[in-house]
């Protein structure tokens, strides 16, 4: 048996909150509590003296797309904090020079509210520097892409082409596609990229779990997977390489089709668990695609609806006769509406089936909350959205939806699970801390408070970023805080988070499977 002693640790489980040692036999906790009293009643094989340091359970990030996280460290060119359409344009050209063997360039990242132009880039923008082969922009939200006419060419993407449900195509002055896609439009470009190779996924994968570690994640839910991609990480996981515990999503409604994917095997081992699948109900709120019932601020917009409700509806009962549970990313409050709707009748068909979960839930009502508790519906949000969307925010929405955006603490206050993650590589920053600290200070890039009175309280934050993850993904018997008898996964900081400010505090130690890895 292994202990760890001398140590500050803060359980997240109210039934014993703090105690100052653990002891570990194999991958689990066997008891947490005082360190004499452990001592004298488990045979030790070894100890660690924390000399003091804090010890929380491992961070759940229950949101955030590990293979596109992966993709910007390796194959995509990251234009997160770009400035200028200027700035965009060099990049792809150093870019498409040092990779000439790309058949495809592909970028990802920009946020044209920080933009000098505060505009989206057009195909003209993209032709200027790279015109001999196809270019696919995307926005940072990763629901809005910019095409270059090469790939418009590529794709047959003209004024007389057919426009997908729930999607978009831009046209120019005189009707012509002007590169710009929405929503589930990018469907009709994605599938004339590249097929990733098994090799390359497993590459991008272990490039993605590597930044997780370093910042304290030791599991995370990756929310939307191709077949492909699902077969990858099942043949990682029974060669052992997976190196955090991941919880995949299958997409059962592709961009652009409205026939669905069949719906996977259920699978559960020690690091990957699938037994979610997922659909998008509307855009991104950063982007002004999300569904609202009123309009954007100085627009006469309300954003976009991407599914068909019936299909939608069909398709997740599906998925819930075979008992899975459906995660659903829905932003405003219009998309909201469309997904309890479908929701409450799901559970009319079965009311013992898996509480189901909304991603986002940006934008709700206080009576749409009600309804999310009385059906007990896991609300997976993102805090860092105030951080880093901040000007977005304030940029296109009315104060009627400002004053409750992205609202923490109502949520917590009608007693709703509530699990925080970062939607990465829609945000640059996927460190828990900072997400932590965004639910806590509200504050965005510029110093803005957004919806001052939503704040949360540190223990909260660092509630849903365990437990509260643990409880949305159905693994709370196994994760989410350091009890007896769950997996010994915990992270020591390099301060006391409770006395220190938290962006002084960093991760000193990872520890999976009572096995330390950082």
């Amino acid at each position: 048996m292994l202990l760890i002693y001398n140590a500050n640790i803060y359980t997240v489980d109210y039934q014993k909150p703090w105690a100052n040692a653990m002891v570990f036999e194999d991958d689990s906790i066997v008891a947490v509590g005082d360190y004499k009293e452990i001592k004298n009643n488990f045979k030790i094989n070894s100890s660690i003296n924390l000399n003091g340091k804090t010890v929380l359970p491992g961070f759940f990030d229950a949101h955030a797309h590990v293979w596109k996280i992966g993709d910007l460290l390796t194959n995509n060119l990251d234009l997160r904090g770009v400035t200028s359409i200027l700035e965009i344009q060099h990049k792809l050209k150093l870019f498409a020079k040092k990779n000439p063997n790309l058949k495809w360039i592909r970028a990802r990242g920009f946020n044209d509210a920080i933009m000098e132009e505060g505009k989206l880039p057009t195909k003209q923008d993209i032709d200027v520097v790279i015109s001999d082969k196809p270019v696919f922009l995307q926005r940072t939200c990763a629901h809005i892409a910019t095409l270059n006419s090469k790939a418009l060419e590529i794709c047959n993407i003209n004024k007389n082409t057919t426009v997908p449900f729930g999607g978009r195509v831009d046209m120019d002055d005189i009707g012509n596609p002007n590169g710009i896609l929405r929503e589930t439009a990018l469907g009709l470009a994605l599938k004339y990229f590249h097929k990733t190779t098994e090799e390359e996924y497993e590459k991008i994968i272990l490039a993605a779990c590597n930044e997780f570690v370093k910042c304290g994640v030791t599991s995370v839910s990756d929310p939307a997977v191709m077949p492909d991609l699902l077969e990858v990480y099942k043949k990682m996981d029974k060669q052992g390489k997976l190196p955090i515990r991941i919880h995949a999503f299958s997409i059962i409604i592709p961009d652009g089709d409205d026939n669905p994917h069949p719906i996977p095997q259920k699978y559960e081992s020690d690091k990957l668990l699938i037994n979610t699948v997922k659909f998008f109900s509307d855009g991104g709120l950063s982007g002004q695609t999300a569904a609202l019932s009123k309009t954007y601020k100085n627009s006469n917009k309300k954003g976009i609806l991407r599914l068909n409700k019936k299909v939608f509806f069909n398709a997740a009962l599906a998925s819930q006769n075979k008992g899975f549970q459906i995660a659903t990313h829905a932003i405003g409050d219009a998309a909201i509406d469309f997904v309890l709707d479908v929701y409450e009748k799901l559970y009319r068909h079965n009311s013992d089936a898996p509480k189901h979960r909304i991603e986002h839930l940006g934008l709700p009502t206080k009576f749409q909350l009600q309804r999310i508790k009385k059906i007990g519906v896991h609300i997976v949000t993102q805090p860092i959205f105030i951080k880093e969307f901040g000007k977005n925010f304030r940029d296109s929405l009315k104060d009627v939806y400002l004053d409750f955006c992205y609202p923490f603490k109502s949520m917590l206050d009608h007693n709703i699970n509530v699990s925080f993650s970062t939607d990465a590589p829609v945000v640059k920053d996927l460190r828990p801390l900072s997400c932590i600290e965004a639910a806590i200070t509200r504050e965005d890039e510029n110093g803005f408070t957004i919806s001052s009175n939503e704040k949360v309280s540190l223990e909260q934050a660092i509630y849903c970023y365990t437990m509260g993850s643990a409880l949305a993904s159905n693994v709370a018997h196994q994760q989410g805080s350091l009890t007896k008898g769950k997996k010994a996964d915990f992270v020591v900081l390099s301060k006391n988070i409770f006395e220190s400010k938290i962006r002084d505090v960093n991760i000193d130690q990872v520890w999976i499977n009572a096995k330390r890895i950082v």
